[in-house]
């Protein structure tokens, strides 16, 4: 039997859409998961959960499906993904004076070299089959000190399931609490649905998931960027490498990408 990119790609569909369960709505706050718990170095979520705050805005945390409020979990059952910043980008932060931060359950890397996410059916990342995203709670916050301005991602999502090629988020500049969504960056389709698997060892553990998934800044994302935090950055410059290591079982506490480490006080 011949394979192609695109046999390959829909096997990867069906069998990533397989695990499924029903959301909490608008409910008491979830018990963490055994397996990747969230940073413990992280700044608050606007979103309840994980911190607690009921105060949730429109368009929360669990991106309550309209009508029913189910969502349908997405991907593997635990596990880890890694983003390390790119160069440019983190040297122009740097030569800005911008701050960079992670918002809950997303959490830091150590040095300062990008955020790291729990991922996996395990109480993170889910698919909401009615808008066709698969969305992620928490995300990042670049403040500059000197003005006190800040652009924060709470709240990110792929989308639109099954052909993938966007991610999004819930922006907020300057800590206002209605957030717009912004197109944060664009990808190939087939390219991430044929990596979707790729199966490898990573500290001794079987990983699942794409390897090397390149996120570049969006037109729309670097002129906020800008226009906020009064960097210099290009439309199209690297935001972050994604590696995912994830598990088929639940409660497995992934390694991240070989080479990076959380930035945390301890371990959970």
């Amino acid at each position: 039997m011949r394979f192609t990119k695109s046999t390959v790609a829909l096997t990867a569909a069906a069998l990533l859409s397989l695990t499924a369960s029903a959301a909490q709505a608008a409910g008491p706050d979830p018990t963490y998961p055994k397996g990747n718990p969230p940073a413990t170095n992280c700044g608050p979520s606007f979103y309840n959960p994980p911190t607690g705050q009921h105060d949730k805005p429109e368009g929360h945390y669990y991106d309550e499906i309209p009508g029913t409020g189910l969502a349908w979990w997405f991907f593997a059952q635990s596990g880890t993904g890694t983003l390390p910043m790119g160069e440019e980008l983190l040297a122009e932060m740097k030569r800005a004076g911008i701050k960079i931060e992670a918002i809950c359950p997303v959490g830091a890397l150590k040095g300062g070299k990008g955020i790291w996410t729990p991922v996996g059916s395990d109480g993170y990342s889910g698919i909401n089959v009615f808008n066709g995203r698969i969305w992620y709670p928490g995300g990042w916050k670049f403040t500059n000190p000197k003005t006190g301005r800040s652009h924060r991602i709470d709240g990110f999502w792929l989308h639109d399931f099954p052909f993938i090629n966007k991610a999004s988020g819930n922006a907020y500049i300057d800590e206002k609490r209605t957030p717009h969504q912004l197109h944060l960056s664009s990808y190939d389709t087939v390219d991430f649905l044929t990596h979707l698997l790729e199966p490898r060892i990573n500290q001794g553990k079987v990983s699942l998931g794409p390897d090397n998934w390149r996120f570049n800044l969006t037109a729309a994302y670097v002129k906020e960027l800008n226009d906020v935090l009064g960097t210099k950055l290009k439309p199209g410059v690297h935001f972050a490498t994604l590696e995912i290591n994830a598990s088929v079982l639940p409660g497995q506490n992934m390694p991240l990408k070989p080479g990076y480490a959380k930035d945390e006080p301890g371990t959970r």
